[in-house]
């Protein structure tokens, strides 16, 4: 079995091109197999990009990992695109079909080698304390959330030594760590704690992020490609946290992700109101 192309490679390879890891020869093949499964799904969302086919460039984002295996009956290398189980529901046949469609298209331009593509659900890595660690994940609120942290699995979205679930999450940290680097004086800047676990009255929770200012915690929740409202739930954990001395909780809609002024503008109005706050 050829191994996996975690997202994070194209970062560990440096500022070098696929064909320059490709085709050099004191590159190892598990290398090489990496970037070529990389190379395949990062061409793949381009041209959907430059198509203007967002829809499913945000289905690449949900990958979690492109695997190139060899397939010993029909004696192919395949690719396989790997997600999360909770994203199931938006790979739809018609999806996956397209995506198949855009793929056949790229492969036979880059010329891997690699002729069919498959989609299947990530399968994380587990040790001996597995039960123990499954047993945390089922008593949390948020068991797939927990899922990625109890679990041994290399993170794809990295940066300052962070780790995020999503794109959403890491592109919201950049534009704060924006505004906290070049915006904010240095004796009035914010902190910012990514995924960070704890505990309210009644609850273990994982808030998407918590930001500092001026002495007081604020709670930013980051809407996914595939969020569904539940402002119920939403309304009662506020006030959970509202109760357990967080000054204010704000989301972030899906549409603000894609557009970078939009995105500073919704983070400025949550700072300027945190800042406000009794």
């Amino acid at each position: 079995m050829e191994q996996a192309a975690q997202g994070e490679s194209g970062a560990q390879q440096g500022s070098r091109t696929y064909d320059e890891i490709i085709n050099d020869s004191w590159a190892t093949e598990e290398d090489k197999r990496r970037a070529r499964a990389d190379s395949l799904l990062g061409h793949m969302a381009a041209l959907l990009a430059q198509r203007g086919d967002t829809v499913y460039v945000q289905l690449l984002l949900m990958i979690r990992g492109a695997v190139i295996e060899y397939d010993h009956d029909s004696r192919t290398h395949d690719l396989w695109l790997e997600y999360d189980p909770q994203n199931e529901a938006d790979f739809t046949d018609e999806a996956r079909e397209r995506l198949n469609s855009v793929f056949e298209r790229v492969s036979a331009r880059l010329d891997y080698g690699v002729t069919w593509l498959g989609f299947r659900e990530t399968v994380p890595a587990v040790g001996p304390d597995w039960r123990e660690r499954l047993q945390e994940m089922m008593s949390a609120d948020r068991p797939t959330n927990m899922a990625r942290r109890t679990m041994p699995e290399k993170p794809q979205w990295l940066m300052d030594g962070l780790a995020f679930t999503n794109f959403g999450e890491r592109r919201v940290y950049q534009a704060l760590k924006h505004l906290q680097e070049k915006e904010l004086p240095r004796e009035e800047t914010i902190s910012i704690f990514p995924l960070p676990n704890g505990r309210v009255l009644g609850h273990t929770w994982e808030p998407d992020m918590i930001v500092t200012y001026r002495g007081r915690a604020g709670v930013l929740e980051i809407d996914g490609p595939n969020h569904r409202s539940r402002r119920a739930m939403d309304t009662s954990r506020d006030h959970l946290l509202r109760d357990a001395g967080i000054a204010y909780v704000d989301r972030i809609p899906v549409e603000a992700i894609d557009n970078p002024q939009e995105l500073l503008t919704v983070l400025r109005r949550f700072l300027r109101r945190l800042r406000e706050c009794p």
